[in-house]
């Protein structure tokens, strides 16, 4: 926006002078004072005669009111710097002497003489002439009479000029003595200034601010403050304001807050009140008469609608000063679509000055507007309206004027575009933030940035264009820099005799020049484009300026490639103005990083490689020049026609080029010349066999270019192979070739270091080199790079290819005879290949291996050698127990000999699964072809359920190849289980043994020898064996074992009733049974508590070969609970010996209480049987007594259980006793089940 005066475009705030603290900015106010006319002459001069008020409270506080000065601050209604809140003002310090412009101009001297005789005569006899303001088109004086628009004298005189607000400081003696004369001077200058305002005849605001010094402020202050505001008529709240002394900075900064906030109302009525005054003018619908006519001939008065033009811009721009944005958009609008008007702009002749200055005036008024869009975020019709009225200047300029088509509307379409970006840094779209955050070097971090803003209103009918939104800054000064490149290509097709100074042309051509060039807002031609030895315009300081501006814009929101054309731009630009150094220091990290190589933009790299190779050779620069040529060699990118490529020589005979360049690069870096490839023939090998692979090396020079003779090439190998160099040599050494003769194959000889071969390429060649290489140990193995080194008179070059999966060969070559075949590659050959150990030859095995081993069971595996090698082998043995989910097992070699026990952890209970294990080793010595020796080693399983991995490993030499190690390693899985599946049934069983006599116990006898005198119970164990062995177990023993009996219980195992002597053998999944007697007594009768009895069963066991060793396996018991303070029914049946189908059914009750206990006892009816006995009973038991009820039972069903139903219910309890079986007796819900034997 520098083309356009700074008064046109300027931010209007509500300007306050500062009178009595400072002088700032007097050579600027001196500037606008001289410029304005009849100020000095016809000015209101605002004085005082008390002086300035200094000092450091007085500097303190003047630093903060101009802190609140927003002319610089951002155009918008959001809070930042230079505002208070969303308020902003333009302040001034004026010190004590400031002059008003006055408000109408001197009346003409020579009014008779201006006149014709007729209106001569007239005019003496009327009044005198009508006078208007300094700057109106009506005053002959004014620069814009008698048909002009607008003066940018008349924006200075609002902006800088005429006040909102006056804002008096006085200082304000707290001191007594003396008080009243300071009072009463005080009252005289706030008077005189009231009065000077009113002379005037500006309806300015004025407030008054008392700084407080010389002591403290008491009760007499506010009365004196009072008198003073009596006296001067001053408003109490908003026009008289006092600062204490002895303030801080931030309650100085509070006051001034606090005084431009209660001021802000009457600059915003002062602005209201002139926009009345200039809306009533403008409804008059009459031109006002002028003070003189103008002259005869072509002269003529303002037209009534360049007065409505007049009048909206200065509603506009009292809308503006009082933040009215969206208002001030309208009266812009009014005013440029007046403007632009048949009545006013198509009425200005082109060749008129008024024809430019209408056109300032469009610009101006286009630029506010939008500014005012911006403002209210309506980002669309803001660049919409940008386009509108470049869209209508061009065709009144194509029309009126002299033509788009020449430097001086590319200049203004530069101007324009720059305009739009300015203004959006200006305004500060939030959209366009660029945060910290955003511009962190890590891309993880960064937030994605908009490059446009969506349009704010979308509707199907009214689409909007891509152009037609708003984008960021770096477009617009895109958009520039493209209209000065024209702007500088048309200046320099002025003719020579246009480019001459005015003084030395004639005037005919002079004159003839007015008419052919558009110089509005931009040079003459003679200064456009100059002559040799003169000055002119510099278009590509210009033009880079507004480059490096768009690049800085599109870096910001990672546009990367726009970025490298801006970078490519601007290193063009330096070339063309012959500063190559600056050029090559943009070019060269530029083309190291170009993108456009991995996009296959090959047109923009070769043309990015031309402008550095120009570069290098003017800078000298060899080692960048060879690696740019290398590239340019490339058939990629685009030939030249008239170009032949001769890299041998293409550092000859360049003389800033002074020594032997010795240059480096990366093969990916650049694009390929001579194309490597490189891959495995096999996915995997073995050590100590030859391992095959090709380096393909094709030739991508452009057709018309020299051969290039590679002096040396060489692979480079990591993971144990050697390394290989291949030296050129003039001896054709090919085994084979294709059918044309562009494809060769060399062979390379097994492990050879160093070779030769004929290493010259011609355009559109391929040489293949196979090579045999012989791995010694194993792991992976990789092809690291292949280097190509060229060694020439000039220079010597070289290029390094690292290997990856890019340059993975896709095909390999076979040879058959003395022709190649291709075949095509997977995916599986790579330049990287596993070589796996020698494959050993030396078998092992465990002939008496079995998958699943069992708890506790001792194990003896016997591991077998067979030398399967050609000659004799010197082994060793290794062996290792690696714990998956169970402890580690202790290892042992079976014969005890050379035992050798290893563990990195004790050998403890703890299941650790990441730790290596048990191992045994053992020297098996000397082992002779086909010889086969057995080595045997055992352990005991674990307790529990576990997994394990069984690894036995032979390592050996062999004597043809002492240096490589061969290990035969074989692992096996080995699961340790339960060897049977135990379930459990304990049931009661009815202890014929008297229980104690409740009296005799009252005796209080002692015991004896700490016997037992507690209630006794027996209980039957019942275990169920079923065998999950795989083959026969022998079973040799079954035993219960008592761990523990709590709460003072004794409990004793008898042996099963019914004994099986021997051995018991058990196929897979049989069942074997046996049941245990378990009585259990308290020591003292008086303990009731429940006791809990935990058992074990043991199972001697093994498996039914002769070799297998006895094995002791158990089982855990569940827990069982033995209730002794609650009472039992206990039922139990004998078959009558006189009557087989009768059954005597006998139920005992038991009171192991304290308490005597009374039961009801009812015997519930069936068909299933008939009974003899009571149908309901009422039996009462004495405390630790027991009773017997019993009945005789017929059942009525043969061969099936039946439902005996006794409902037995404790009376003192309220709870129903549930019948528990004994002897083959089953408990079920209501009672018990008996068998009716088939028989009976």
């Amino acid at each position: 926006m520098d083309g356009y005066p700074p008064e046109y475009i300027a931010h209007n705030v509500p300007f306050i002078i500062l009178s009595g603290l400072g002088d700032t900015e007097s050579a600027e106010r001196e500037d606008a004072e001289s410029r304005y006319p009849l100020l000095q002459e016809k000015g209101i001069r605002l004085s005082a005669e008390l002086p300035k008020v200094s000092g450091p409270e007085a500097d303190e506080l003047l630093k903060c009111f101009l802190e609140f000065d927003s002319r610089d601050a951002a155009w918008n209604n959001r809070p930042g710097p230079g505002k208070l809140g969303t308020m902003a003002f333009h302040l001034q310090a004026v010190g004590r002497t400031f002059t008003l412009p006055p408000r109408k101009a001197k009346p003409p001297l020579s009014l008779p003489s201006m006149l014709g005789s007729d209106q001569g005569l007239q005019r003496k006899s009327s009044t005198s002439p009508v006078l208007h303001s300094p700057l109106s088109p009506l005053t002959p004086s004014s620069d814009i009479f008698p048909d002009g628009l607008m003066t940018s004298s008349w924006f200075t005189k609002h902006a800088a000029l005429l006040p909102a607000l006056v804002i008096s400081f006085y200082a304000f003696t707290l001191d007594s003595n003396g008080s009243t004369l300071q009072d009463n001077k005080l009252k005289n200058e706030i008077n005189n200034l009231r009065s000077t305002i009113t002379t005037s005849g500006q309806k300015i605001r004025f407030i008054i601010v008392l700084i407080g010094h010389g002591g403290y402020v008491d009760d007499n202050t506010e009365d004196r403050m009072a008198t003073i505001r009596k006296a001067t008529g001053l408003e109490a709240k908003n026009q008289l304001f006092f600062l204490p002394p002895n303030l801080s900075e931030v309650e100085k900064r509070a006051f001034v807050g606090t005084i431009l906030s209660s001021v802000q109302p009457l600059c915003i009525d002062y602005y209201r009140e002139l926009s009345k005054h200039a809306r009533r003018k403008r409804n008059r619908g009459s031109v006002p008469p002028p003070t003189a006519p103008p002259t005869s001939g072509t002269s003529q008065t303002l037209t009534a609608q360049g007065w409505n033009t007049r009048y909206e811009i200065k509603l506009g721009i009292f809308a503006e000063f009082r933040q009215e944005m969206d208002v001030a958009e309208r009266n812009y609008e009014a005013a440029y679509e007046s403007l632009m008007g048949d009545d006013v702009f198509e009425s200005i002749s082109s060749w008129s000055p008024r024809f430019n200055e209408a056109r300032l005036l469009a610009d101006v008024l286009a630029l506010r507007m939008l500014r005012c869009l911006l403002w209210t975020a309506h980002t669309t019709f803001a660049a919409q309206t940008w386009l509108n009225h470049k869209a209508r200047m061009q065709d009144l300029v194509d029309r009126k004027g002299k033509g788009s088509n020449n430097y001086g509307w590319e200049a203004w379409e530069a101007r324009w575009s720059i305009v739009m970006a300015e203004m959006i840094e200006r305004v500060d779209v939030p959209i366009f933030h660029v945060t910290q955050q955003q511009q962190s070097p890590d891309a993880s971090l960064r937030k994605p940035l908009l490059v446009y803003v969506d349009p704010e209103k979308v509707s199907a009918s009214d689409r909007v264009q891509p152009w037609e939104m708003l984008h960021h800054e770096g477009f617009w000064l895109y958009r520039a820099a493209e209209h000065i490149r024209t702007r500088r290509r048309l200046a320099k097709m002025i003719p020579e005799d246009d480019r001459n100074p005015p003084g030395q042309s004639p005037a005919s051509l002079v004159a003839s020049k007015a008419h052919l060039y558009d110089v509005y807002l931009c040079a003459e031609p003679h200064y456009e484009n100059a002559l040799p030895g003169r000055d002119g315009f510099n278009h590509t300081d210009l033009l880079l300026t507004t480059l490096r501006g768009s690049l800085k814009y599109f870096d910001q929101r990672g546009q990367s490639h726009m970025v490298k054309i801006l970078e490519f731009e601007i290193a063009k630009e330096y070339m063309l103005s012959e500063r190559f150094n600056k050029a090559i220091f943009m070019l060269k990290p530029f083309w190291q990083s170009l993108s456009w190589r991995t996009e296959g933009w090959w047109s923009l790299v070769g043309e990015v490689g031309w402008a550095l190779r120009d570069c290098c050779r003017h800078v000298g620069d060899g080692k960048t020049l060879l690696a740019v040529e290398w590239e340019l060699l490339s058939s990629l990118l685009p030939a030249r026609t008239d170009w032949y490529h001769d890299f041998p020589g293409c550092i000859e005979n360049v003389p800033t080029i002074k020594s032997k360049p010795n240059a480096e690069i990366q093969a990916d870096s650049v694009a390929p010349t001579l194309l490597v490839s490189f891959a495995f023939g096999n996915a995997e090998g073995h050590a100590g066999e030859p391992l095959t692979s090709q380096v393909t090396i094709k030739s991508l020079a452009h057709t018309y270019s020299s051969p290039i003779t590679v002096a040396e090439i060489q692979v480079m190998f990591e993971g144990g192979l050697r390394n290989l160099k291949i030296s050129h040599s003039q001896t054709p050494d090919a085994t084979a070739t294709d059918q044309k003769g562009t494809i060769t194959l060399s062979q390379i000889p097994l492990d050879e270091d160093s070779t030769s071969s004929n290493l010259e390429f011609h355009p559109g060649c391929t040489k293949i080199f196979s090579i045999s290489r012989l791995p010694r140990s194993a792991g992976e193995v990789f092809a690291s790079s292949v280097t190509l080194i060229i060694r020439e008179p000039s220079f010597d070059f070289t290029i390094r290819t690292p290997l990856h999966e890019g340059n993975n060969a896709r095909e390999w070559w076979i040879q058959k005879e003395r022709l190649l075949v291709k075949k095509t590659l997977g995916d599986y050959l790579k330049h990287t290949v596993n070589i796996l150990p020698k494959p050993p030859k030396v078998q092992l095995g465990m002939p008496n291996y079995c998958h699943t081993y069992y708890a506790d069971e001792h194990v003896k595996i016997d591991v077998t050698i067979l030398n399967g090698e050609d000659e004799d082998v010197d082994l060793s043995l290794d062996i290792r127990m690696l714990a998956g989910s169970g402890p580690l097992l202790k290892l042992q070699w079976h014969d005890q000999s050379d035992r050798s026990i290893h563990s990195n952890q004790d050998t403890d209970d703890s299941h650790i699964n990441d730790i290596r294990g048990h191992i045994l080793d053992r020297s098996i010595g000397r082992l002779p072809v086909s010889a086969s020796k057995t080595q045997a080693f055992s352990f005991k399983g674990p307790s529990s359920i576990a997994e394990y991995t069984l690894e036995i490993q032979a390592r050996y030499r062999l004597d043809s190849d002492p240096d490589t190690l061969v290990t035969k390693i074989v692992k096996s899985n080995i699961i340790f289980d339960r060897p049977f599946k135990v379930t459990y049934d304990f049931l009661p069983v009815v202890h014929r043994d008297p229980w104690p006599n409740y009296f005799n116990i009252l005796d209080g006898n002692e015991l004896v020898n700490d016997a037992a005198d507690g209630l006794t119970q027996e209980w039957a164990l019942s275990a169920t064996l079923a065998s999950s062995v795989t083959d026969n177990a022998v079973i040799e023993a079954v035993g219960m074992q008592l761990l523990e009996a709590k709460n003072d219980a004794r409990c004793s195992i008898s042996e099963p009733g019914e004994k099986d002597e021997g051995e018991v053998v058990v196929a897979p999944n049989d069942i074997i049974a046996r049941t245990f007697m378990i009585e259990v007594q308290k020591k003292r009768l008086e303990d009731r508590r429940s006791s809990s009895v935990y058992l074990q069963l043991s199972v001697r066991w093994r498996r039914s070969s002769t070799s297998s060793l006895p094995t002791t396996t158990t089982f855990p018991v569940p827990h069982q609970t033995i209730p002794f303070g609650e009472p039992r029914v206990l039922a139990s049946a004998t078959a009558s010996e006189t009557m087989p189908s009768l059954v005597h059914l006998e139920y005992l009750l038991e009171n192991p209480s304290m308490h005597l206990l009374t039961f009801s006892l009812v015997m519930e009816a069936s068909e299933e049987f008939a009974f003899s006995g009571s149908k309901t009973k009422t039996v009462q038991l004495l405390p630790l007594s027991r009773c017997v009820v019993k009945y005789r039972i017929l059942p009525s069903i043969r061969g099936k259980w039946f439902l005996v139903g006794m409902r037995v219910h404790d009376l003192g309890f309220g709870k129903v006793l549930k019948v528990m079986g004994t002897g083959g007796l089953r408990t079920a819900g209501k009672g018990i089940m008996i068998w009716a034997d088939a028989e009976a």
